[in-house]
């Protein structure tokens, strides 16, 4: 190996420091930090801008809502107010009080007068007397009994004088899913502080039509609460909370209270998403109001526009800093030209040095006449020679076979490099392993040279060569199974078919072959399967293609045998199977006998498949011919079996 250098020269390395890249460029950096700082806060004044009316907008949208419907809402209610006002003054307190022994003229006209004013409104349900005890409920179709659960509301309002109005809690109405409330109204008495009660049962659908007229956006909720702050009706319905008293009833108490409307971004608890919300206090009744928007319709744009920003600002400070990376890779760059002369006068000693440092087998060959110039130990040791005697040889003395190079060297000047190129190499003591040869050009010497990786891949080799063996042959027999078989013979197939060949299908079965494993076991039907197999492939050409198509059946492939042949040779394997008994391992022996049926390629055989169905359908005439013979098929064979 040539000797190195002594010494080489080397470069200051304070030349590539980056610190002092960044020294040097300092007044250019600061001004493009100084430009990224005001982008920035001018990113965020638009932002934040934009944030506000946003926000602005989002509170006046829920505000007007709320405002809206509770005007809607109250004068609804005001409406209904006036009816029951005027049915109070319409009506006689004496008459309420005999209102069950009534006349029925009497009663009827009553029910007459109520079904004139519910027509009027259309958030009524049902409009009724009540007696001043309790115990009668007029509609304007029939008398009633007062329903049980709401006997405590009458008598809340029976019994308190001074209270002229109530609300009922809501409830589920009659006959259906849909949800009301009572609104009761007193009626004075003549001598007794009670005349009786008229009532409008309204419907909470109502509001939730209201509701739905507004048209706002998806996601928003629409509450009415009592004085309680209890859930009087929700849009859209959430049936678990209606009647209830709202679960955040303590915040939203110290939130409303005292005051007549107010705006706050909260998360629900009932169905977890986060809103805008607005309350307005109805002027004339003991009702609340509230709108929710969802905030994340509301702000999805500002989102996507905030997220454009940060992402336009990211761009820009990575465009920068590429440009500053750039920058110093350019002036690495220069400083890499500039010393490119003394890399060059150590480039020799750095590949002989990185040859002897490497643990991987490698050569150094010259282009021109494929000499090995330079082998690592690691070489040396894996082509069984000393290093030495490999800068004595070239490349191709190294091969099993000489002429595979000149794939390898065309290759290598095709392409300046070869990657991971399969061949054999032999060793002086005549050992044969598979390698694998990597390699790429360089300058060494003045003079084109190719560095040279060599990688030892015979277990690997070995290991694909028994993978191809467990796909293709027969573990038993060490023959081709069925499928690798049936692949060949397609391929013959094709090859008869194309040049007008014969070829000819012989299917081989061992007679009574189930009495054997019956009597001896199936170890011993292994060992008459093994020593069949023997027989056969003895007495077969090297052409000739054997293979196990499953249990005792065979099948041999002749091709280029016509009719002739095909019985000759069928005849053949069958005296020699039949000739001597197979002797077992302990001594015993044992007669066997094979069934061929055979048949031979025609011009009108469609298929392959067809040809082996015809040796099948012979084999079958042997079996019931006797056995221990040869059949050839015939169409009559095809006539019988079909």
């Amino acid at each position: 190996m040539p000797p190195a250098p002594s010494a080489e020269i080397a470069l200051d390395p304070s030349q590539a420091d980056w610190r002092s890249f960044l020294r040097a460029r300092r007044v250019l950096l600061l001004w493009l930090g100084v430009a990224l700082a005001l982008m920035m806060a001018l990113i965020s004044w638009e932002l934040r801008s934009s944030y506000l009316d946003t926000r602005h907008s989002a509170q006046l949208a829920a505000q007007n809502l709320s405002l809206l419907l509770r005007e809607q809402l109250d004068g609804a209610l005001r409406e209904t107010d006036l009816v029951l006002r005027d049915l109070a003054g319409k009506v006689d307190p004496a008459t309420l009080a005999k209102l069950r022994v009534l006349p029925v003229a009497e009663r009827a006209a009553l029910s007459q007068l109520l079904d004139e004013k519910l027509s009027t409104l259309p958030q009524v349900d049902n409009l009724a007397f009540v007696a001043p005890d309790g115990y009668g409920v007029l509609t304007h179709e029939r008398l009633l009994p007062i329903d049980t659960h709401l006997q405590p509301f009458y008598s809340q309002l029976l019994d308190n004088g001074g209270l002229e109005m109530s609300f009922s809690k809501p409830f589920v109405l009659p006959g259906g899913n849909e949800l009301g409330m009572i609104m009761a109204r007193r009626i004075p008495g003549l001598d007794q502080p009670l005349g009786g009660v008229v009532t409008a049962l309204v419907k909470l659908e109502y509001f939730n039509q209201l509701a739905r007229r507004l048209d706002a956006q998806a996601g928003s909720s629409f509450t009415l609460y009592d004085a309680n702050n209890t859930v009087v009706s929700r849009y859209p319905e959430l049936k678990h909370i209606m009647g209830k008293t709202d679960s955040a009833n303590a915040a939203l108490t110290a939130w409303t209270n005292g005051r007549s409307s107010g705006y706050l971004v909260a998360r629900s608890t009932d169905d977890g998403v986060e809103r805008g919300y607005s309350f307005h206090r109805l002027d004339h009744f003991p009702f609340i109001v509230m709108v929710g928007l969802e905030e994340g319709r509301r702000f999805g744009d500002w989102r996507m526009k905030a997220a454009a920003y940060v992402c336009l600002f990211l761009l820009l400070i990575g465009f920068s800093l590429l440009m500053v990376w750039r920058g110093w890779r350019e002036s690495l760059l220069a400083l890499s030209l500039q010393a490119n002369r003394q890399k060059l006068e150590q480039h020799d000693a750095h590949i002989l040095r990185a040859l002897e440092t490497l643990s991987r087998p490698i050569l150094l060959m010259r282009a021109s006449d494929s000499r090995i110039l330079v082998a690592n130990a690691a070489a040396a040791t894996l082509c069984g020679r000393s290093q030495a005697e490999m800068s004595t040889l070239s490349l191709p003395e190294l091969y099993l076979r000489a002429e595979h190079h000149q794939t390898v060297a065309a290759q290598l000047a095709e392409k300046h490099s070869l990657s991971d190129y399969e061949i054999k190499f032999q060793r002086p003591d005549g050992s044969v392993f598979w390698a694998e040869l990597s390699g790429s050009a360089i300058a060494y010497a003045g003079d084109n040279a190719y560095f040279l990786t060599l990688g030892d891949i015979s277990a690997r080799k070995q290991a694909q060569e028994s993978l191809w063996r467990r796909a293709t042959l027969d573990p038993l027999t060490s023959i081709a199974n069925r499928g690798y078989l049936l692949e060949r013979a397609q391929i013959e197939w094709l090859r008869a078919k194309r040049y007008r060949h014969p070829l000819t299908v012989l299917i081989l079965d061992l007679d009574h072959f189930k009495l054997v494993n019956d009597n001896y076991g199936h170890p011993v039907g292994d060992e008459v399967l093994q020593a069949v197999t023997q027989r056969v492939q003895q007495t077969l050409r090297e052409t000739d293609l054997f293979g196990r198509l499953g249990g005792e059946e065979f099948c041999v492939l002749l091709p280029e045998e016509g009719e002739h042949g095909m019985l000759e040779n069928a005849e053949r394997l069958r005296q020699v199977v039949a000739a001597t008994p197979i002797v077992l391992r302990d001594g015993r022996s044992l007669p066997i006998t094979v069934s061929i049926g055979c048949a031979c390629s025609r011009p009108d055989t469609a298929d392959l498949s067809q040809l082996l169905k015809q040796a099948d359908q012979a084999l079958y005439a042997a079996k019931h011919a006797g056995r221990n013979c040869v059949m050839a098929f015939s169409p009559s064979l095809d006539t019988l079996h079909g």
